[in-house]
């Protein structure tokens, strides 16, 4: 279950960058409480990158990462306080959604005890002899 959202775009692809507000509103429609964390990846690429403001970000009020994954600037630190944020948030929730999402997890696992035949029934089971 999803308890937490990373945003990440490549500092070197404008694309990447240009639909994260769309889907972000998208995404809070349904999830309004879910934390989010903006990554800009590459930075290794462009050092550059990492003076720059990107408004996406400040717009929505959200931590703003530069990372670099091929060399491993920020990442253990990006994940690290995801991990803290999620964990809080997990405990802290009051999202509607989580709740529906656990009660659906719940009822999934209840399915998959009910499909497996106890040990005693296969221990019964007999393939029909040919004749």
């Amino acid at each position: 279950m999803a308890r937490q959202s990373l945003w990440v775009f490549d500092v070197q692809r404008k694309v990447t960058y240009k639909n994260l507000s769309t889907w972000y509103t998208e995404l809070r429609e349904f999830r309004p409480e879910i934390p989010c964390i903006v990554v800009a990846n590459k930075i290794d690429a462009d050092v550059k990158m990492t003076q720059k403001s990107f408004n996406f970000a400040r717009k929505f009020s959200l931590p703003l990462y530069f990372v670099s994954a091929a060399d491993g600037t920020n990442v253990v630190k990006l994940f690290n306080d995801a991990i803290r944020l999620a964990v809080s948030y997990k405990h802290n929730s009051q999202d509607f959604m989580d709740e529906v999402l656990q009660e659906l997890e719940n009822f999934d696992l209840e399915q998959k005890e009910e499909d497996v035949p106890d040990q005693a029934q296969r221990g019964n089971t007999q393939s029909p002899s040919p004749s």
